[in-house]
């Protein structure tokens, strides 16, 4: 998790986290790997992450890439997630990790609530659409 979310998990802060949202109460949770800055790689084995901070819809906000078998596949959780100030969002700080993204021209997306996008056109399209379709409150 990246240092600047790391506050509100082990807090336990139920309206940071939304958890009061969904009904589910946090407890506090330690975090045991904090990452910082812009870029943290991750070595499993034979396999590499990246771990991009994309800040917007939290200032933490993470993005996952690795490239597997010639494609690079993008993890990418708040592409689609509204920008709400009152837990920290910032729209133009999403707006320019959107770009962030478009730039690292994924093969495949997979979209934590809506789905996995592929060929690299779809994911293009979908990043895009959500640019010109935020929901900002």
């Amino acid at each position: 998790m990246h240092e600047l979310d790391a506050g509100v998990l082990e807090s336990g802060d139920n309206r940071l986290s939304a958890g009061t949202w969904f009904r589910i109460p946090l407890q506090p949770t330690p975090i045991d790997l904090k990452l910082s800055g812009e870029l943290n790689q991750l070595d499993f084995s034979k396999y590499r992450l990246y771990c991009l901070h994309t800040p917007g819809h939290s200032p933490g906000s993470l993005s996952i890439y690795a490239d597997l078998e010639g494609k690079r596949v993008l993890f990418g959780q708040d592409i689609h997630a509204p920008i709400i100030k009152k837990y920290r969002s910032d729209e133009m700080l999403w707006r320019r990790s959107m770009e962030k993204l478009l730039a690292l021209q994924a093969d495949i997306l997979c979209e934590g609530h809506l789905g996995i996008f592929e060929p690299a056109e779809n994911v293009t399209k979908f990043i895009e659409h959500h640019m010109l379709h935020q929901t900002v409150e």
